[in-house]
């Protein structure tokens, strides 16, 4: 960071190489340059003339009249007090004049990219009257402010009656004091009325309004707005689009109209009307009158709030009642219920209930989805018809669920009494406070607890169990059951479907039936019979277990105890294709795969001796104590010892941990880890994937023969690989080394600077060393990285991806689509050689100034680089400018709000995120649009020829996969026809939207604004999948 400081003389300050500069001219008439960094510039005194940086400069004028130029980056501009001139050149650039008496004279260039006016009128000795100008072509304001290309206001209104109406962008509205008329125009405005009786519009857009104190009347009108009333008695529409409305204090009128809403009538005696729409509505405090109106709409209301009057309107309504206590019975919609605070409520189709804690409550539903919450005391409920859910809590309670498909939970006081009623009913029982055995048993329709609980008409049962022996002795029909035991010898059967039973805490018997079954016996020693269908079984404890997985395809845990006991495992898995996962112990296991292709997965991880496996129908390690028979595949992890480990037929993967291993792995495609150690590893048949070493590379001397097949090997120093026979691929890493590494892959047979020895491979993944890499790749797809140093990497032929690393490096393509990354700021070259290469930004936070035709303006991320034969530019996260030259190029933006040329040539641009300013130049050229690149203010196109250039819409992101031709709609105020995904284009300022639905004004996004075109057809659209 450098501070500079001039003198009261006219004179010369240049800024320099550091990130930040902080500059201050004192007096005379001076001539400022920011450099490289992030300028902060004041003036001073004087008549002076200030340049900016690439970066997002703050330069003040402060006294005088003053020049400033903001050049590229988002900049803040402050001419101060004088007749300024004002240039923000391109990027979203912000300019402020800080009162009309500093601002008096000033002329105001925005140029490109979307900038920002912020004026303050608040001095001002009289009212306004100020109508936005969509793009602002020399447009004179109060004062005698010159102002154009500026596409955002911030205004601070007087202390007058002003009317101010905002433009096409995103408007910043504060009337001030005074009874303020302001309109948001199009845009997602925000609108502030400050005190005074207020009239406030938002318009187009999704906008936020805050009316403040006084009278105000607010209007939404367009899109999904924000509206709080604030101090006094307001009265507030929202209008079309889902808004949100809150009265604040006072008396308030609130009306949603259409789309489905949210209104709040916070304190004081309001009107809440929902309007059309599904709407969210609750009065607040006081005595409120709440009319829900059409749609289905849910109201909130707590009881000692006020005396309500509340209407549900037609549709099927919903009212959430909270603090009910007592003895209450919802009467039929139709009817009005009052509750005992005085509240009225009619036309209400489904409740949800939640009473007060700890009160015997008798509650009574009509038809409709009800859901009840009596939490605890000893509560009798009946819900009526519907799909109901009750949770009782704890409490001895009595529950009638009626007709529907119904939920209830009972809490975990003894004696509940629960009937389902017709449909399809679940039931969840809590008792895991009972320190005895506890029996389940049904018979018929009627199942029971031994602690004198009914359970009656329920399909579904869940039960959880305490500390006792607990038996589950019948489950009759049910559709499905869960039981957990926790503590105690627990015995639990399951029925025919799929269940879940846990054994918890001690030897436990569970007996699933034919479904698929998730069953953990839990700890103690267990036993488990699964039965048929595909299930999961767990068994994770040190006791002596026993496990019959019974038919399906079955997968099956197990391990020592948590406590560190050694587990004593016995499996039979029967037929089915299954998996038996040993996790990590030294526990023993006897296992018979049975008929089916079956896995067995051991981690031995723990074992400090050398182990030999070679898998077959029968297989014996001694210590610990494993038996196996009938598995066909294997994955099998070893411990600190020289393990020999060997595969079969299939596709196995074999991991030698610690020691001096050696793997082979047979005829599959295989997976083979050598870890650390010095490690032989054999490939064998198939295409494999070979690791030296595990997770620490270059842990070892590997010695490596991949085998037949395609393979890759991952290596690194000191390791010796032969790829042998088929179509391999090499991956080194010299990440950790610092020597100076040079080779060429041409013949797949080298020995680089690392003790490393490989031969016989096709392709390469390089990550390179801290010193000078000079590589060469192959003829097929290559991946290389240099990291530090002044490397020279040549990809060869084929479609190469190469990285450029730290340090000054010399990066070439050679033949071959390439795609090149610059990752550090270096004195860096770029050749993409033959074919159409990329030169991608995309690691980059930092801005880049990148132009193809005049290379000494490359600044930013893009500083010191040099490219040649680039036809594809890929920006950084941050705001770009980014130019191409006089051939066909491909201009990416990225994130950030950039800047897109492409001159000569058949170009395509892709702003990508946020908001882009895009000139095609000459050429037949492509403006290409991402969905999820949209933002508020949309693209800007300022060139687009009809007839020659083409606006691509990617059909992926904007959900039109399979879409030939667009839906277009055009006019001054166009509207979706309502059939579907529509593009709307306003002919009197070229602004091109997107209604994903065609259901109107609140769900469309902007997409671009066309500059100076009036008429589109859809001839000018074409359909692409962005790559």
């Amino acid at each position: 960071m450098a501070s500079i400081t001039g003198t009261n003389s006219s004179e010369t300050l240049k800024g320099t190489n550091d990130y930040y500069d902080y500059i201050t001219a004192l007096g005379g008439n001076d001539k400022v340059y920011g450099y490289y960094g992030v300028d902060f510039v004041s003036a001073g005194d004087g008549n002076d003339i200030v340049y900016g940086s690439f970066q997002s400069d703050s330069l003040f004028g402060d006294a005088g009249d003053d020049t400033l130029y903001g050049q590229s980056g988002n900049d803040g501009l402050n001419g101060g007090l004088g007749k300024d001139k004002v240039y923000g050149g391109s990027g979203a650039d912000q300019i402020t004049i800080g009162s009309t008496t500093e601002g008096k004279g000033d002329i105001i260039d925005g140029g490109s990219g979307l900038d920002r006016l912020v004026m303050d009128y608040s001095a001002y000795t009289a009212a306004l009257t100020i109508a936005i100008k969509d793009w602002i072509s020399a447009q004179t304001l109060t004062g005698g402010i010159s102002v154009k290309n500026v596409e955002l206001f911030q205004f601070t209104g007087t202390r007058f009656n002003d009317k101010v109406t905002g433009g096409y962008y995103n408007d910043i509205l504060y009337g001030g004091l005074g009874a303020d008329t302001l309109g948001g125009g199009h845009g997602n405005d925000t609108l502030s009325g400050g005190d005074g009786n207020d009239i406030l519009n938002g318009n187009y857009g999704s906008d936020s309004i805050y009316g403040g104190a006084g009278d105000d009347k607010i209007s939404g009108s367009y899109g999904h707005d924000y509206i709080y009333g604030d101090v006094g008695k307001d009265t507030i529409t929202g209008g079309s689009g889902v808004d949100t409305l809150n009265g604040g204090d006072d008396n308030d009128s609130l009306k949603g109209d259409s789309g489905d809403d949210y209104l709040y009538g916070d304190a004081g005696d309001d009107i809440v009307d929902g309007g059309s729409g599904n709407d969210t509505l609750s009065g607040g405090s006081g005595a409120d009158t709440v009319n829900a109106g059409s749609g289905n709409d849910t109201v909130q209301y707590t009881i000692g709030q006020g005396k309500d009057k509340i209407d549900g309107g037609t549709g099927n309504d919903r009212l959430i009642v909270n603090g009910l206590t007592g003895s209450f019975t919802f009467k039929p919609a139709a009817s009005t219920n009052t509750l005992s605070d005085g509240t009225t409520f009619k036309n209400i189709e489904n409740y949800t209930i939640y009473a007060i804690y700890g009160k015997a409550n008798k509650i009574t539903t009509d038809t409709g989805m009800d859901v009840i919450n009596s939490y605890d005391g000893n509560d009798t409920i009946t819900s009526g018809a519907g799909d109901d859910m009750v949770d009782a809590g704890d409490g001895k309670d009595t529950v009638t669920a009626g007709s529907g498909n119904d939920t209830v939970y009972l809490g975990e006081i003894a004696g509940d009494k629960a009937d389902g009623g017709s449909g399809i009913d679940s039931v969840t029982v809590y008792r895991t406070k009972a320190t005895t055995a506890l029996t389940f048993s049904i018979s018929g329709a009627t199942a029971t607890i031994s602690d004198d609980t009914s359970l009656k008409y329920f399909e579904t049962i869940r039960v959880y169990f305490g500390a006792g022996n607990d038996i589950v002795k019948s489950v009759g029909s049910l559709s499905s059951v869960t039981f957990y035991g926790y503590g105690g010898n627990d015995t639990l059967i399951g029925t025919a479907n799929a269940d879940t039973l846990n054994g918890g805490d001690g030897n436990d018997k569970l007996t699933a039936g034919s479904g698929d079954d998730n069953l953990d016996g839990g700890a103690g020693n267990d036993r488990i019979y699964a039965g048929a269908g595909n299930d999961y079984i767990t068994d994770q404890s040190g006791g002596t277990n026993t496990i019959d997985a019974g038919s399906g395809n079955d997968n099956v845990y197990v391990s020592d105890g948590y406590s560190g006991a050694l587990g004593n495992h016995t499996v039979t898995l029967a037929s089915g294709d299954d998996t038996l996962t040993r996790g990590r112990g030294k526990g023993d296991l006897h296992a018979d795969g049975g008929t089916g292709i079956d896995t067995i997965s051991l981690d031995l991880a723990d074992m400090t001796t050398g182990l030999t496996f070679t898998l077959s129908s029968s297989v014996t390690i001694v210590k610990p104590d494993i038996t196996l028979k009938n598995f066909e595949r294997v994955q099998i992890y070893g411990g600190s010892g020289a393990d020999r480990f060997t595969g079969g037929t299939l596709d196995d993967r074999l991991d030698g941990g610690g020691g001096n291993d050696k793997l082979l792995g047979g005829s599959g495609n295989d997976t083979l880890t050598g870890d650390s150690g010095d490690d032989s590893i054999g490939g064998g048949a198939g295409n494999d994937t070979i690791y030296g070493d595990g997770y620490y590379i270059n842990d070892g001397k590997d010695n490596i023969n991949a085998g037949s097949g395609n393979d890759t090997v991952y290596i690194g120093i000191n390791d010796i690989a032969d790829g042998a026979s088929g179509s391999d691929h090499l991956a080194l890493y010299f990440a950790e080394q610092t020597k100076n590494i040079s080779f060429v892959f041409s013949t797949g047979t080298f020995k680089p600077e690392t003790n490393t020895t490989v031969k016989n491979f096709e392709s390469l993944s390089y990550q390179g060393s801290s010193g000078k890499d000079t590589v060469t790749g192959s003829a097929k797809d290559d991946n290389l990285q240099g990291n530090a140093g002044n490397d020279i990497l040549r990809g060869g032929a084929g479609m190469d991806t190469i990285h450029d690393g730290a340090g000054n490096d010399k990066i070439y393509g050679d033949s071959g689509n390439d795609f090149l990354y610059r990752s550090e700021v270096g004195t860096d070259y770029f050749d993409g050689g033959s074919g159409r290469d990329t030169l991608s930004f995309s690691f980059y936070s930092l801005s880049a100034t990148i132009d193809l035709l005049d290379q000494a303006k490359n600044d930013g991320a893009a500083k010191g680089a040099t490219l040649k034969s680039i036809e594809t530019i890929i920006g950084t996260y941050a705001d770009d400018d980014i130019r191409g030259d006089n051939t066909a190029n491909r201009l990416e933006g990225g994130y950030g709000d950039d800047v897109l040329q492409g001159r000569g040539g058949d170009d395509i641009l892709i702003g990508g995120g946020s908001d882009d300013w895009l000139t095609g130049g000459t050429g037949k050229d492509k403006f290409v649009f991402l969905y999820d690149g949209l933002s508020g203010e949309g693209d800007v196109v300022t060139d687009f020829k009809r007839g020659e250039d083409k606006l691509v819409i990617d059909s992926y992101t904007f959900g039109m996969a399979g879409k030939t031709k667009v839906t277009l709609v055009s006019g001054a105020d166009p509207v979706a026809a309502g059939t579907g995904a529509s593009f709307l284009f306003e002919t009197d300022n070229g602004r091109l939207w997107f209604d994903a639905d065609g259901t109107g004004e609140a769900d469309k996004v902007l997409v671009a604004t066309l500059q100076d075109i009036k008429t589109l057809s859809t001839s000018d659209f074409e359909f692409w999948t962005y790559i």
